[in-house]
């Protein structure tokens, strides 16, 4: 069953739910950008976890940016005083933003929750049968999907057209300031290479999606073979992911050098300077596609239908039988070389 969701109002001020992770958070940006193209005048503003918050805190399509601390999230759970200290304390500074309407793109108990506690007359969400958690009982309106199946660009793209916003191109709608992209120009100039040149391995994955890694033996030979191919593969890392990155490095036999460590909007900046991105499905895989680098992605037990890099222009190479320990670098390097000849690059 679907309940009916009307427009938005010109003016309305808008919150939308979607906390985490950051390919999540990266997926729901051409949503935003459809209802900021039909609703110029509505405040839109977004709720996020600290992680991905850097993305969204200078975003031109958003008002206004609420950032909860996960780890104290986290903590609150473990005392039912700090927990009601807690939701107490989101739910005032929620209230405070006087929101008409409030938009869970997430789909939780966590997100459906904190639509409540928003104040907002409105709640929109998934209906029955497209949310996790039983979210839509936190829900006053719920949009249908036409398929199971969708990317999860199209899924949010879909509750973006329930609101009324018209269709359009897909944009991130992504910035870059003159200091993040002087930044990623002094990575590159350290490691001799200029822009267009580096091809970006992302061996990493957080811990909670580990079962996402390709294993550290595999980047390394992958980075030699194509580094012998001609090509300057740059290996980028994230916090706690500095020792993977170092094994990798050894494994390549000096052809693929680290980057330091960069933020995410610097990763971003990079990434629009690289030749290819190759990676799994996590956050800085969707980073790519949706600054414009072209993306191998790597996909062992989770499903490309619902997760593969958007857009043209892309490879997926599945792992055989979803297990990435049996994906071979060859079959890897291949596809880059693949993806790189049709590009032009």
């Amino acid at each position: 069953m679907e309940r009916p969701v009307a427009p938005l109002g010109r003016a309305d001020r808008v919150l939308v739910v979607r906390l985490g992770a950051v390919g999540d958070v990266i997926r729901a940006l051409p949503a935003l950008h459809r209802l900021r193209l039909t609703f110029p005048g509505a405040h839109l503003a977004w709720v996020v976890e600290d992680l991905a918050a850097p993305l969204l805190e200078r975003h031109p399509d958003l008002n206004e940016v609420i950032r909860l601390s996960r780890r104290d999230l986290r903590a609150a759970g473990r005392s039912p005083r700090r927990l009601a200290r807690t939701v107490s304390d989101i739910g005032g500074r929620l209230r405070a933003g006087r929101y008409d309407v409030a938009v869970d793109l997430q789909s939780s108990l966590k997100s459906g929750i904190l639509t409540v506690l928003s104040g907002a007359r409105r709640r929109v969400g998934f209906a029955p049968g497209h949310c996790r958690e039983m979210s839509f009982l936190f829900t006053s309106e719920w949009a249908g999907l036409s398929s199971p199946w969708l990317n999860r660009v199209d899924r949010n793209l879909e509750m973006a057209a329930h609101l009324g916003a018209r269709t359009g191109p897909v944009e991130a709608s992504l910035t870059e300031t003159v200091s993040e992209g002087a930044a990623a120009e002094g990575i590159l100039a350290s490691l001799g290479l200029p822009p267009g040149a580096p091809i970006l391995l992302a061996p990493g994955a957080s811990r909670r999606q580990a079962f996402k890694r390709w294993p550290a033996a595999a980047w390394g030979r992958l980075g030699g073979l194509l580094a012998a191919a001609g090509r300057s593969p740059v290996i980028v890392w994230g916090p706690g992911e500095e020792e993977l990155a170092e094994e990798v490095e050894r494994g390549s036999r000096g052809g693929a050098r680290r980057a330091p460590p960069t933020s995410l909007p610097v990763l971003a900046a990079l990434l629009r300077r690289a030749a290819l991105f190759i990676g799994a499905d996590t956050g800085p895989m969707h980073l790519a596609w949706a600054v414009g680098c072209p993306v191998v992605a790597l996909f062992g037990p989770t499903d490309p239908r619902l997760n593969a890099p958007y857009g043209a222009g892309h490879e997926v190479v599945p792992a055989p039988e979803g297990d990435l320990g049996r994906l071979v670098p060859e079959a890897v390097s291949a596809a880059a070389l693949r993806s790189l000849a049709k590009a032009g690059r």
